[in-house]
């Protein structure tokens, strides 16, 4: 009888385990932390052709505060009447990394930089741009050109719902498809080769991170991007695979915001507060109980849990700006 209950319980164990594995294949994306990669701050900056004339380009993100290091995607199209740079770099040196790595590719003149998030992980380089290219213009959403008025090289261009840009016989949209991230988020199409630049309105294998985001619209902006027709869409933040994986991970990304979303209102129906406390008194009391399920695992969740948990707290409670 005793061999039994133990062959019994190591049967249900192994099941547990499989029934584990398989919900964890459910949502088996490319974590974005370099380290799980297998990449260290010694392999970026990093590039890659993605079609003729069409490059990405990844720096890193600063640590977060347990020591987890992401990268950041720029987009560069190169075109017989100048470049269009989608995103700069987080700080000078990685900025003019990207300068110099055009100037190998190309010795035609940025002319466009279009800033499709307005956070200093990309755009703190931008003055390296500015050097090199002094007539370059900076494009932004209207929200975003609010941002950074006071920034050293502020937008003078805004798109507040589609502009195309012609350059030599490349078409390249810059469209405001919604709010996401940043609430001043853009994105910017290629249709002779369906690439979609997304910026921060997706974040692969990243934790939604949402310190200035509107949760549900975000959702929404997804979908958006869903319904284009694209072959190639490129994140923000987290690796560029191949089409088919990338459009997989692009759903994930959506589930990931409607399941952070749910616990978070879960969380607030139930009363818990998340009202942190002074320095170094630790997280607020929804964090501590939330339960991430799957996305626990992704790059960022112990930074970003709390500020997602906040940030949808403002959006029930009617305090988004």
């Amino acid at each position: 009888m005793k061999t039994f209950r133990t062959f019994a319980a190591l049967l249900a164990s192994v099941v547990m385990v499989a029934g584990m594995v398989q919900a964890q294949e459910k949502t088996n994306v490319s974590n974005g932390d370099i380290a799980v990669r297998g990449l260290k701050l010694s392999d970026f900056p990093r590039w890659k052709k993605l079609a003729p004339d069409i490059y990405e380009f990844e720096g890193t993100h600063a640590p977060d505060q347990n020591g987890q290091i992401i990268n950041t995607v720029s987009m560069i199209v190169v075109t017989s009447d100048g470049v269009l740079v989608a995103d700069g770099q987080g700080d000078q040196t990685q900025g003019q990394a990207l300068v110099d790595y055009i100037k190998k590719l190309t010795p035609q003149p940025v002319k466009y930089m279009v800033i499709a998030s307005d956070h200093g992980d990309h755009t703190g380089g931008n003055a390296a741009f500015k050097a090199a290219f002094p007539n370059i213009v900076f494009i932004s959403s209207p929200a975003s050109q609010k941002v950074l008025e006071k920034n050293a090289n502020p937008p003078t261009e805004t798109v507040a719902d589609k502009r195309a840009i012609k350059m030599g016989n490349t078409t390249i949209q810059v469209m405001n498809i919604g709010r996401a991230h940043t609430g001043g988020d853009l994105v910017v199409y290629l249709p002779q080769t369906k690439i979609l630049f997304m910026s921060e309105v997706y974040l692969r294998g990243v934790f939604p991170a949402m310190r200035s985001a509107y949760p549900s619209e975000w959702v929404e902006t997804i979908k958006k991007a869903q319904a284009m027709d694209v072959s190639l869409y490129i994140p923000a933040h987290g690796f560029v695979d191949d089409p088919a994986t990338m459009k997989k991970d692009l759903e994930e990304s959506r589930k990931a915001l409607v399941a952070v979303i749910a616990e978070a209102k879960r969380l607030h129906d139930a009363g818990i507060p998340c009202v942190a406390g002074g320095r170094g008194a630790g997280p607020c009391e929804a964090a501590q109980k939330a339960n991430w399920g799957p996305y626990a695992g992704w790059a960022l969740a112990s930074s970003q849990g709390q500020v997602a948990i906040q940030r949808v707290y403002m959006e029930l409670d009617g305090k988004l700006p």
